[in-house]
């Protein structure tokens, strides 16, 4: 009984630790899906940039970049919230939880950037106008 106490205590003590990095891992495997996300944003952007109005309306890119800013507000939400938990985490060293803060803080004003320019193209009905807003968005920090 004592040696199957023993071999949880340490494992236990084994596992508390690498927590931090798990967590710190999570939430830099999120970053990477942000930067995929955003990078196909800037692509969209440079395409509606180029094109005309007939060709903007004919590849339907409204809808495209309203539903790409969608998925990337979820995912820099997710982001947002695993920093957030990251910074709490009472395991972790002034300088992990100071940087956890600093990435926490910068993602949620992505977060505002990327609301906002989703709630402006949603609420845009004329091609020309939605055409303009892409035209606009900046995602770059």
């Amino acid at each position: 009984m004592k040696s199957s106490t023993r071999i949880a205590l340490l494992t236990l003590l084994f596992c508390l630790p690498s927590q931090q990095p798990l967590l710190a891992q999570a939430c830099q495997d999120m970053e990477s899906m942000v930067g995929s996300y955003t990078k196909g944003i800037t692509e969209l952007v440079d395409t509606v940039k180029k094109e005309s109005l007939e060709d903007f309306q004919k590849a339907y890119h409204q809808k495209n970049c309203l539903t790409k800013l969608t998925l990337c507000l979820n995912i820099v939400n997710q982001v947002v919230d695993c920093y957030a938990k990251a910074a709490q985490d009472t395991m972790a060293t002034k300088e992990q939880v100071d940087a956890a803060k600093a990435k926490r803080e910068s993602y949620a004003r992505l977060k505002a950037k990327v609301e906002q320019d989703r709630n402006n193209l949603k609420a845009t009905e004329a091609a020309k106008d939605a055409k303009a807003l892409i035209a606009k968005i900046d995602l770059s920090n």
